[in-house]
C-alpha cells in the first residue's frame, strides 16, 4: 500500500515541478522586457555621441545633450516636433519640444542664420541641443527614448507627415562633482550658462561639445554698475583684474599668456579667432578623475602660475581679463574631460557648493544690461542653493 501512496504522489510532485519550471522561464525581470519602437524604413539616422551626468537646479533635474540627425534620403525634410517618452511607459511623453524650441536650439554647421535651419537637406544634418527637465526626481526614468515628427518634401510642392522613433537612451546618474567658485570676491556676480551650448569642435577625429556646461562670470558693483565712465576701456569694469582662483587641488597642465586684449563692447576681436585663441590668455589645471578645469580671458601677464605647479583650491591663478573670444571683461570657466589639447575633450557637469540666486534673465536681457551699464538690484528675490548649476543666465551673489 505505501509503494502505491508513493506512485500516486510522484507524479503530483513532477506536474509542480513542470509548471514552477514553466512559470520561471515565462517571467522575465523587468528591466529585460522593452518596449518595441516602431519599426521605419526611412533612411533618417539618429545618435548621441556623448550623454553626461544629470544636474540639480532649481529642486528639478536636468539632462543636457545634443541629439545628431542625419537625413540619408533623397527629398528634404522638415523637422515639426519631437518628443522623448519613458521607455517602460510610452502613454504620454515626458517632454515636448516643439518648432519654437528647434528654431532656437537645432544648429546647423555652415548654414546661415536666415536658411529655415528646421529644413535639414538630402544628405545633411542637424544637431538639436536638448535640455530635458525632470521635475519629480523620485521618479526619473531608466531609459527614454525619441519620437521625431517631420514632414516629407515630396517636390511638388506637397509633403507627407511622418514619425520616426529611435535612439533609447539610459539615464544617467546625478553628477557627484560638487567644486568651490573660480573668484574669491564677494558679492553679485551676472553669470551666462547657456551662451556656449552651440560651440562645436573637432578633436582626434570626433565632434565635442568642451563648453556644454561653460559659465561667464561678470562682477556687479554695489551700485548695480558694470563699469566706472568710459565702458570701452577695459580698467574701468567693476571686475578687471580680480583675482581668480583655483575651483580644486590639481597640477597646472597648460598655459597661454601675452594675447592682447580687446575693447570692451567692440564688434572686432582684438586678434584673429581660431581653436588657438578662442580662451585668450587661460591655465588649464587637472584636478583629478581625468578632468580639467580652464579659466579662459585672463589679463596678459598676470599669470601667477606654470605648467606643472601644484595648486591648491583657492590659490590665485590668474587676474580677470578681456582677451580672446570676449565681448567684455569677464571669465569664462568650465569643466571638460581630460584630453590632449586645449577644448579637446567633452564639457562636464558639476555643482556649485554655495551661492545665493537673486534673479533670473533672458539673453537679451543680459545684453541689455552689458550695454545699459547698469543691473538694477531692486525687486530681486534672494534664494539660497546648495549643490546646484546655476542654469540659463541670471545674477547670484556670493556672501
Amino acid at each position: 500500500m505505501k509503494y502505491l501512496f508513493l506512485l500516486s504522489f510522484l507524479p503530483l510532485l513532477t506536474s509542480c515541478e513542470n509548471i514552477k519550471a514553466s512559470k520561471d522561464f515565462n517571467e522575465k525581470p523587468i528591466e529585460e522586457v522593452l518596449v518595441k519602437l516602431k519599426e521605419s524604413n526611412f533612411p533618417l539616422e539618429t545618435n548621441v555621441s556623448f550623454l553626461s551626468s544629470l544636474i540639480n537646479a532649481n529642486n528639478k533635474n536636468y539632462l543636457a545633450y545634443e541629439l545628431n540627425i542625419l537625413n540619408n534620403y533623397k527629398a528634404s525634410i522638415a523637422l515639426k516636433k519631437v518628443e522623448i517618452f519613458d521607455l517602460a511607459s510610452t502613454e504620454l511623453p515626458i517632454a515636448i519640444f516643439d518648432s519654437i524650441y528647434i528654431n532656437e536650439n537645432l544648429e546647423r554647421p555652415k548654414l546661415r542664420s536666415e536658411n529655415d535651419l528646421k529644413i535639414i537637406s538630402a544628405n545633411q544634418f542637424g544637431v538639436l541641443n536638448l535640455n530635458i527637465e525632470f521635475n519629480d526626481i523620485k521618479n526619473i526614468p531608466e531609459k527614454i527614448f525619441h519620437r521625431l515628427h517631420f514632414n516629407i518634401n515630396k517636390g511638388n510642392g506637397e509633403s507627407i507627415a511622418y514619425t520616426f522613433e529611435s535612439t533609447i537612451l539610459d539615464i544617467p546618474n546625478k553628477t557627484k562633482l560638487t567644486l568651490g567658485l573660480p573668484f574669491n570676491k564677494k558679492g553679485k556676480w551676472l553669470y551666462e550658462a547657456e551662451g556656449h551650448k552651440n560651440s562645436r569642435f573637432f578633436s582626434n577625429g570626433k565632434v565635442i561639445y568642451p563648453q556644454r556646461f561653460a559659465l561667464d562670470w561678470i562682477f556687479v558693483n554695489d551700485d548695480g554698475k558694470l563699469a566706472k565712465n568710459n565702458i570701452k576701456q577695459n580698467k574701468n569694469w567693476s571686475g578687471y583684474g580680480l583675482e581668480i582662483v583655483s575651483v580644486a587641488d590639481g597640477v597646472v597642465v597648460d598655459i597661454k599668456d601675452n594675447m592682447i586684449e580687446n575693447e570692451p563692447l567692440s564688434e572686432k576681436m582684438a586678434v584673429r579667432i581660431t581653436n588657438k585663441t578662442i580662451s585668450g590668455n587661460y591655465v588649464i589645471i587637472d584636478i583629478g578623475n581625468d578632468l580639467y578645469a580652464l579659466y579662459g580671458h585672463l589679463i596678459p601677464n598676470s599669470l601667477k602660475v606654470k605648467i606643472g605647479d601644484k595648486i591648491k583650491k583657492g590659490q590665485i591663478i590668474g587676474l580677470l581679463g578681456n582677451s580672446g573670444n570676449s565681448d567684455l571683461p569677464h571669465l569664462h570657466f568650465h569643466i571638460e574631460s581630460k584630453s590632449n589639447v586645449p577644448m579637446g575633450g567633452e564639457g562636464i557637469p558639476y555643482h556649485l557648493k554655495e551661492f545665493i540666486q537673486l534673479k533670473n534673465y533672458s539673453q537679451e536681457e543680459v545684453s541689455g544690461l552689458f550695454h545699459s551699464n547698469h543691473v538694477p538690484l531692486d525687486s530681486l528675490s534672494p534664494v539660497k542653493k546648495n549643490n546646484e548649476f546655476p542654469i540659463g543666465f541670471g545674477l547670484i551673489e556670493i556672501k
